[in-house]
């Protein structure tokens, strides 16, 4: 079973935050994630590179037409996400893109903070909840 965990996130955002976000992605989904992806426009964050380096976890930077093929299988969908990065979901994209040919999301990206971080799996992961879950607000 391959687990990626595709990274989105404001710019700046601190290593420490993105490892909180990926903890709660991997608490929330019962699940451990084998690495991690972001879209090129991501590239240049100081945080997740730290990120990864501080989980021993390769950073795949997923091609734009890798993240354009795959959007239609993304679960969410934000306005800013598909202006700037070209996909309805940063996070979401690119933990399908990098997890491959028949991969599927566990369920809707987390929000937590200025971070997003969703799950794709290439196993039969279990399913989690249809709705995105934002951490750190009131339902």
């Amino acid at each position: 079973m391959l687990t990626v965990a595709g990274i989105g996130c404001r710019k700046g955002a601190a290593s420490d935050a993105i490892i909180a976000a990926i903890r709660a992605a991997e608490r929330t989904f019962g699940l451990t994630v084998d690495s991690l992806a972001t879209a090129p426009l991501k590239a240049e964050e100081a945080g997740l590179a730290e990120a990864a380096k501080a989980l021993s976890l390769p950073l795949e930077i997923v091609t734009q037409e890798r993240l354009e093929a795959v959007a239609a299988e993304t679960m969410t969908f934000s306005r800013a996400s598909l202006d700037h990065a070209g996909t309805p979901s940063v996070s979401e994209a690119s933990a399908l893109a990098a997890a491959g040919v028949g991969a599927r999301l566990v369920g809707q990206r987390l929000v937590v903070g200025d971070v997003t971080v969703a799950i794709a799996t290439t196993s039969n992961a279990p399913r989690g909840s249809d709705c995105a879950i934002e951490y750190g607000e009131e339902e």
